[in-house]
């Protein structure tokens, strides 16, 4: 299912004191003495992944993960090819019925691989051929969180059974989906893409909490970006993340602050990033003055 911005903003309705004393829903551990959200309920479980993923209250949400990405040709080991600092600012807004709306704002740019020496071209280990970078930019990406699911423009986190490893909370999402490719409508493109969060159990379980710390990891198989010069070659890349949320943007790391305000400065005024634009928009931007 899909919805425009239009239709995720007409989500509406006042937000209680009830949406916080709901995440905590009491039943038995092992031994029969603490007692434990019921992850198993429908609302229980969006809560946690609202509070894992975003905010239950009207915040802005940092994160940030460092992606190392490979080719995978199929066969053979994976080629180490680049890495990403990628950066996240979410804006979150609680509405009615149990209804958690999230405005997201997403860039990336590339350094050498396992470092933090910004790329501004590429040499590709597979092709042997130098190409210029076009580093990602995603958004404004809406999505709606409810106790169904998630309603989003583009591929959709499915929420997998929550669970509980010693003293952290662990959730953990898939989106295994196809469409026709945005670049050539008579292609498929294929999502798969992984993400697992976990924070502290004292966290979870702390009404007080409305966004939790959270250790992140991604794992995500694409098509070869066009830029790459890989044409029909099988295969795509492979990234293998992690990160969490940062206080703002000011707390990255300074090299991180630099590389992103030189190569993808609309990350530090979203308020005026108005048009959509996806990870492809740069490329066709320069396909069609070519």
């Amino acid at each position: 299912m899909k919805v425009s911005r239009r239709s995720t903003l007409m989500a509406t309705a006042a937000w209680g004191s009830a949406g916080l004393a709901g995440l905590i829903v009491p039943s038995a551990d092992a031994a029969g003495k603490n007692p434990l959200p019921d992850f198993t309920d429908p609302v229980t479980a969006l809560r946690t992944h609202v509070k894992m993923v975003g905010s239950l209250g009207q915040t802005t949400v940092y994160s940030f993960m460092r992606l190392n990405i490979y080719a995978d040709l199929g066969e053979g080991n994976f080629i180490p090819l680049f890495t990403m600092n990628n950066i996240l600012v979410d804006y979150w807004q609680p509405k009615g019925g149990d209804q958690h709306e999230m405005r997201k704002y997403e860039v990336g740019f590339y350094t050498r691989y396992d470092g933090q020496e910004p790329l501004e071209e590429f040499f590709n280990p597979v092709t042997g051929r130098t190409s210029a970078i076009h580093h990602f930019r995603l958004g404004p990406v809406p999505r709606l969180y409810t106790p169904t699911g998630v309603i989003a423009m583009g591929y959709t986190p499915k929420l997998l059974p929550i669970e509980v490893i010693g003293d952290r909370v662990f959730l953990a999402t898939q989106s295994i989906e196809n469409r026709p490719d945005m670049l050539d409508p008579t292609r498929t493109s294929y999502t798969n893409s992984f993400m697992t969060m976990s924070a502290s159990l004292a966290d979870m379980t702390n009404p007080a909490v409305l966004s939790a710390p959270v250790h992140l990891q991604l794992q995500n198989k694409n098509r070869w970006a066009p830029w790459m010069g890989m044409g029909d070659r099988p295969g795509g890349t492979v990234a293998r993340g992690f990160g969490g949320k940062v206080d703002s943007l000011d707390a990255l790391p300074k090299s991180v602050i630099d590389g992103a305000r030189r190569f993808v400065p609309e990350i530090f005024d979203t308020a005026n990033w108005h048009q959509f634009v996806f990870e492809d928009s740069e490329y066709l931007k320069d396909r069609a003055k070519s």
